[in-house]
């Protein structure tokens, strides 16, 4: 039996646009969703090969008293270090694009039609991706504008008892949702309700013959 490759849809953002919370939709509707941000996170637990890699480049001092990576230990060492901090991109990177290939395949050899990948900063490590060997059909955006972007971060920042310019700083380290807009091959409008979302996405997955 021949397997057939499934369709590879990014799905993708900015900070603050619902990226996540599109996601999980998607994912609820009974489809496959890749998340680069928990590879991430399981990827520090002790014993995981990207966590070997980052202890040894780094040392044991970055580990805390349970042998666990101290994220903020390691983040002093690569905040002020351009060298290291490209180093420590390099082997996250690499660790990620490793897990998902590895969930592309074993999605083609459950015959799925579609498997989706979130990464959140796609356009912003876009070649790094391709050049370690990740293929995809489609990238969708999940976009609202930038004023009411803002607002939704504010509120957030509020809510989480973080620092308003702290968390507003980070959009000015992304590419603008506007000029993703201009990249992406569809675009999943965020700026209504959890229903409307829910209905742009299902009517985009009918668009695309997925359901």
């Amino acid at each position: 039996m021949v397997s057939i490759k499934p369709k590879v849809i990014i799905i993708t953002g900015s900070i603050g646009t619902g990226k996540s919370t599109a996601s999980n939709i998607i994912k609820n509707m009974g489809f496959d969703v890749i998340d680069s941000d928990k590879i991430v996170h399981e990827g520090y637990e002790p014993h995981k090969e990207m966590y070997k890699k980052v202890v040894e480049y780094f040392g044991v001092e970055i580990l805390n008293e349970n042998k666990e990576i101290s994220r903020s230990l390691l983040g002093k060492i690569v905040f002020n270090d351009e060298n290291k901090l490209k180093k420590l991109n390099e082997i996250v990177h690499y660790f990620v694009v490793q897990e998902i290939l590895r969930g592309i395949e074993n999605c083609t050899k459950q015959n799925k039609r579609a498997v989706f990948l979130d990464i959140p900063l796609f356009f912003e490590g876009k070649e790094n991706l391709i050049n370690n060997g990740i293929k995809y059909n489609e990238v969708w955006l999940v976009y609202i504008n930038k004023i009411l972007q803002i607002e939704r971060l504010k509120q957030r920042a509020i809510l989480e008892n973080k620092n308003v310019d702290d968390v507003l700083n980070i959009i000015k380290k992304q590419i603008p949702i506007e000029n993703k807009k201009i990249l992406s091959d569809e675009i999943i409008n965020n700026e209504g309700s959890l229903q409307e979302l829910k209905i742009e996405i299902e009517n985009l997955l009918k668009k695309k013959g997925l359901i």
